[in-house]
């Protein structure tokens, strides 16, 4: 059992990538190296891992990233891309002395994971993908999620409406979460944060705008899982409403070494949903599994 107690405060450091100056935590001197990657969004290293980087420290490496145009990172300057997130990725790994890691990505951190570990599997370990994008060549929400995407303005009502106050930033939640109303307010609070940042929300959006078309999406890992051969789990909230839980049913029963976790009556936010549950569970998929020599 994992607990976090005794365990000091993550340090906030940065790394230079592709010209680029990068946020990351950092906590744990022992073990194996496990990257956390967050989602898009209003979310950065800090919301989604805020309970996990303490959680892991004990036994693991950790390491959780902020995206170029997230937290703390420089902008990143180019269309944000499944294709640009897997190189920030490789690159992130190289300046932090890390050959191989395990990778834990959530949403749109999950695809970039994904993809790292079909196009050089040598450098991840394992895998853990939650609530992940890549795993469906069907866009996420049907067609209207595409229109919404590519809607002038919508991205700064938004920011206006739902960053207001606390009870705004709850009702944004609402279309993440399973039960808004239940979530601490401590979460509410990093939430609102992020979505009264001038510039929140707008490298989702553009990524948004690559990725999705009226036909599909561009990040689709489904002819690709039998060559995933990693020890890999898949958790997904059973009531997520923007990617759907069959998509990870399925990936986990194509992956060589899948297996599935689904957290009831939980969002696409797991590891704020159900801190508790969620740590528990990684815990326990990756003391069951080693990492490949």
């Amino acid at each position: 059992m994992i607990t976090n107690e005794h365990v000091p405060a993550a340090d906030s450091l940065y790394v230079t990538v592709d010209d680029r100056r990068l946020h990351y935590l950092r906590a744990g001197d022992s073990g194996p190296p496990l990257v956390f990657l967050h989602g898009g969004g209003v979310d950065d290293a800090t919301v989604s891992w805020k309970h996990a980087v303490p959680y892991f420290a004990e036994r693991y490496q950790v390491y959780a990233l902020d995206w170029p145009g997230y937290g703390e990172s420089d902008d990143a300057g180019v269309t944000p891309t499944t294709e640009f997130y897997t190189e920030t990725l490789a690159g992130f790994l190289d300046a932090v002395g890390l050959d191989s890691a395990t990778l834990v990505g959530i949403s749109m951190g999950g695809a970039a994971a994904l993809t790292l570990a079909v196009r050089d599997p040598a450098r991840v370990d394992r895998l853990a993908l939650v609530d992940s994008y890549g795993l469906s060549d069907a866009v996420p929400g049907g067609i209207g999620s595409y229109f919404l995407a590519n809607a002038p303005f919508a991205n700064t009502f938004g920011r206006f409406a739902f960053g207001a106050n606390r009870a705004a930033a709850r009702t944004a939640l609402r279309n993440i979460v399973y039960d808004a109303d239940a979530v601490d307010g401590e979460f509410v609070d990093d939430v609102r944060d992020r979505i009264r940042r001038p510039d929140s929300g707008e490298d989702f959006v553009a990524y948004l705008r690559h990725e999705f078309s009226p036909s599909g999406v561009r990040t689709s890992h489904e002819t690709n899982f039998a060559s995933v051969r990693i020890p890999t789990l898949v958790a997904h909230g059973r009531e997520d409403p923007l990617l759907p839980v069959e998509w990870s049913e399925a990936a986990a029963q194509s992956l060589p070494n899948g297996e599935l976790a689904v957290f009831e009556e939980c969002g696409h936010w797991p590891p704020r949903e159900r801190p508790g549950q969620f740590n528990e569970t990684l815990a326990d998929f990756l003391a069951r599994t080693s990492p490949q020599p």
